[in-house]
């Protein structure tokens, strides 16, 4: 029988989603989150958020006061970091699907800074370094650690969902299943999986959603294991 695996815990809207189309996927959570107490740097009006869990520190750790956060202008990486942010009642004023590009647009539209850039302990290190070639003036701070949560399973599957280049280390300390097809969540993800897998398809957009959508659209035989 044909099997999918999704290195992230899915909800009850993607699993029903699923369901509906004939695809019975296992779930677990190949990664952990830990947000850190921080203090975060005073003087910066200009934020960078490579991610949700990005946010989640900055939140956890922002000085009171709603007068301090209107003054901030905030760039980041993803729809979800976006409308986080949104929520939030921060302003963004651009929003781009991948890190590199967020960089491109920061060095083509002479944005110098400073920047504060919230990262996470395992970053990928494009956005630094196209800002430090640039002579961009930023500065990190560390506000969530991502840990590995390697599990051996003992059963072959034909599709892995990846949604992280973490997540992929992850399943690979403790798993050989190089055979699979890895379907990740976006380009920098598949970079890592195409280290460990032959077959490897990317997602229209990154998203979790569109993950399963792509899922659904490439696998339709699915339904009929």
């Amino acid at each position: 029988m044909k099997s999918v695996l999704s290195t992230r815990s899915l909800n009850n809207a993607q699993l029903a989603l699923l369901a509906n189309s004939g695809i019975g996927v296992e779930s677990y959570d190949a990664i952990g989150v830990t947000i850190l107490d921080v203090d975060i740097p005073e003087g910066y009006t200009q934020y960078i958020f490579t991610s949700k869990n990005g946010v989640k520190g900055y939140l956890k750790n922002k000085l009171s006061g709603v007068e301090n956060q209107k003054k901030i202008t905030c760039y980041c990486v993803g729809e979800k970091t976006q409308a986080f942010l949104e929520e939030k009642g921060l302003f963004v004023a651009k929003m781009t699907e991948y890190s590199r590009e967020l960089g491109d647009f920061l060095v083509e539209n002479d944005k110098n800074g400073p920047f504060l850039v919230f990262t996470g302990n395992r970053n990928r290190p494009e956005l630094g370094r196209n800002l430090t070639e640039h002579k961009i003036h930023f500065q990190e701070v560390m506000v969530y650690e991502t840990q590995l949560h390697p599990k051996k399973f003992e059963k072959d599957f034909q599709i892995l969902l990846f949604y992280s280049p973490s997540g992929v280390q992850s399943f690979v300390q403790a798993n050989d299943q190089k055979d699979a097809t890895a379907l990740c969540i976006g380009e920098t993800t598949a970079r890592e999986a195409r280290k460990h897998f032959q077959k490897v398809i990317v997602a229209k957009k990154p998203t979790t959603d569109n993950v399963i959508e792509t899922l659904i659209e490439h696998f339709p035989k699915l339904s009929n294991a």
